[in-house]
């Protein structure tokens, strides 16, 4: 039965071809799209990352982890800690206590031709 749909769809979707115009170098006219104004994008989400250190381990030492093993990462307790948005660097923290979470306290924002530097 799934055999005669097929042939139904293939028989009805036969390609056609598609005149597009060449629009390269092309300028676009009238207001720009946001024009300043983020007011209509003002309430979409954006995901942060705060990179707090790596380890490496050997095949052995990762399988003798358990219960309260402690990993020591690559970053000083000290160190400010890279706050990312699309995997770009664009500001530094110190890691904090919210209430009963961790947070991220801000020290400093790239600018924004050093975005994604370290």
């Amino acid at each position: 039965m799934s055999e005669n749909k097929i042939k139904l769809v293939q028989e009805k979707n036969t390609p056609k071809k598609l005149g597009l115009s060449d629009l390269s170098g092309q300028v676009g006219q009238g207001p720009k799209f946001f024009d300043g104004n983020f007011s209509m994008i003002s309430n979409v989400k954006v995901h942060l990352e705060v990179y707090v250190g790596d380890a490496e381990l050997t095949v052995d030492e990762l399988f003798g982890l358990q219960r309260n093993s402690v990993i020591p990462l690559s970053q000083a307790y000290d160190a400010p800690l890279s706050i990312k948005l699309d995997g770009k660097i664009v500001a530094l923290g110190m890691l904090v206590v919210v209430d009963e979470n961790f947070g991220i306290q801000i020290t400093e924002i790239k600018e924004s031709s050093t975005l994604g530097a370290a």
